[in-house]
């Protein structure tokens, strides 16, 4: 083989690598250490969110890659303008009898705590009892029942070690909670949420989210997104709910829920559901299971611009996801709510609770129980008696729709003259409505089986209600 030829072939041996490389689906890795600086500085009036995905092939012996990502985290907190971390679940893989992957991970985490960098959990099914060594379900006992069993997960991370946890489902686990933080000059709210979760859970959720109409809500579950990125349909088989009930019963009916994370299959992917009233809620996976590598997603928020964009990124050995990054706009950061009272309205022609049928889509009918958050209303007042109703589920006013000749339903953006009642004090602890659409008091119609209407001339049973104050 002569010189040149030799040298040839070197040559097109290293550009077949160098494509080889930049053509692949996996991550592209940067040459120098640490990230590049334009990878971890926020932009002027944005702030960052950090999430690590699944870490539970990170904690056996040795490995430093969750120490290594949660150090620099810790380095670059003021570049990226870091606000809180999330931890989408399966942080270890299974648990022994000396509990080292715990002891490796909290290791790793309380590089956070130690920083002052709130930050939080969502448990996954290798957290829990359900899964034993080797990483596969306990034989011979109940998934069902093990994967809400997490003495050794709230033994390493008790409630007490996070600071921003304002409550929780259950006294003294960290399984299911809700932390509170202020960043964008907004009002933050975190939910995490327990693997497929009870739907006692996500009824306390309902209400937690409920009583804070005024935050943005973040979500963060195990299992949320499937690989595709669909909303996943099943319950893993032994779950109590699945993500699409999830979606129904608490993402959907709430426009204040504007972010949803998750792990637990592939790798990344990212979806926007549009809900009747126009509001965005946007739901971003990232898992990995990476045996080489650490990936940690960066989500920056531009309040200003309404926006949320995403990026990975591996502080181990500078890899990138480019595939993955993406942005959204049209995001609306903030509550549109009016100030006021707080209300329930129940309807004393059935003694049941004036609803937002279906988060406000349908017409308001008298048909709860209880007071949560399609029954919650914004009571303002407009001077003297006359005042409007805001809904929390549809963040929309109440009106009397056609001049009051079609039922109440809570579908517009603004206060105009069909959202105008007078508010009347009964002097018997009740109060009756006159829409100033119509001029008529809007009545329980067919005692209560039927939707709210405006139509009765005189007030009687069906046209009191008792104001709950909340």
């Amino acid at each position: 083989m002569t010189e040149w030829v030799r040298r040839r072939s070197i040559v097109m041996i290293l550009l077949m690598v160098m494509i080889a490389v930049v053509s692949g689906a996996g991550p592209v890795r940067a040459r120098t250490l640490p990230a590049p600086a334009a990878l971890a500085t926020a932009a002027p009036g944005t702030f960052s969110l950090a999430v690590i995905p699944d870490t539970q092939q990170e904690v056996f012996g040795g490995d430093t890659r969750f120490a290594n990502r949660t150090q620099w985290l810790v380095d670059n907190r003021a570049a990226l303008n870091l606000a809180f971390v999330l931890h989408t679940g399966d942080m270890m893989n299974w648990d022994t009898s000396d509990h080292a992957q715990y002891a490796i991970a909290r290791t790793a985490m309380q590089k956070l705590t130690s920083a002052g960098i709130p930050w939080i959990p969502a448990i996954g099914n290798h957290d829990t009892a359900a899964v034993c060594a080797g990483g596969s379900a306990c034989p011979g006992q109940s998934a069902h029942v093990n994967v809400r069993g997490t003495p050794t997960f709230n033994q390493f991370f008790p409630v007490s070690s996070f600071p921003a946890v304002n409550g929780t489902f259950e006294s003294g686990k960290v399984d299911n909670a809700w932390s509170t933080f202020t960043a964008g000059n907004m009002d933050w709210l975190v939910l995490n949420l327990e693997l497929w979760p009870r739907a006692q859970v996500i009824s306390w959720a309902r209400d937690v989210v409920a009583g804070h109409p005024q935050h943005n809500v973040i979500v963060v579950t195990h299992s949320y997104l499937n690989a595709g990125g669909g909303i996943e349909q099943g319950n893993g088989g032994y779950g109590d709910t699945s993500p699409q009930y999830l979606y129904d019963n608490l993402v959907r009916p709430f426009s204040n829920v504007k972010l949803v994370f998750s792990g637990h299959v592939g790798n990344a992917a990212s979806r926007t559901d549009v809900r009747p009233d126009g509001s965005k809620v946007v739901s971003f996976l990232g898992a990995f299971h990476s045996n080489s590598t650490n990936p940690v997603q960066i989500v920056t928020i531009d309040p200003a611009a309404g926006s949320v964009s995403t990026r990975f990124y591996a502080p181990k050995d500078g890899a990138t996801w480019p595939q993955y990054a993406t942005t959204i706009t049209g995001v609306p950061w903030g509550s549109p709510q009016p100030s006021g009272s707080w209300v329930a309205l129940r309807a004393v022609a059935n003694d049941r609770f004036v609803t937002a049928e279906a988060a406000g889509a349908q017409p308001l009918i008298a048909n709860r129980t209880v007071a949560q958050g399609w029954e919650r209303f914004i009571l303002h007042s407009l001077g003297g008696n006359e005042v409007n109703l805001w809904s929390l589920a549809s963040q929309r006013y109440v009106t009397a729709e056609s001049a009051g000749a079609q039922p109440l339903i809570a579908n517009r953006a603004e206060a105009l003259g069909w959202e105008q009642f007078e508010l009347i004090d009964n002097g018997d602890g009740t109060v009756s409505f006159r829409a100033r659409a119509n001029n008529l008091l809007v009545t329980a119609e067919a005692a209560g089986a039927q939707s709210l209407v405006a139509n009765r001339t005189a007030i009687g049973g069906w046209e009191k209600f008792v104001l709950v104050r909340l």
